[in-house]
């Protein structure tokens, strides 16, 4: 993976993360509204895992956002 390639990586953890508790889930609610495992959510915000564009688009969408927002650096 090359520095671009992690620094988007950071970007989209830290944003979903960001998501994430201010709507006030905790990475298990979050998990079952994506259908996926609280473990998977906690992998991804810790930089352990990639997500997939699938994924990205699911979350965009559960929280109302452009998916473009998950890449801009806040």
């Amino acid at each position: 993976m090359d520095n671009k390639e992690k620094k988007y990586y950071e970007i989209i953890s830290h944003n979903i993360k960001k998501l994430r508790t201010s709507a006030k889930l905790s990475q298990e609610s979050m998990a079952e509204k994506l259908s996926c495992s609280r473990e998977f959510i906690s992998r991804v915000e810790n930089r352990k895992e990639k997500v997939s564009l699938n994924m990205l688009l699911k979350i965009a969408n559960l929280f109302h956002v452009n998916p473009s927002k998950l890449f801009i650096q806040s």
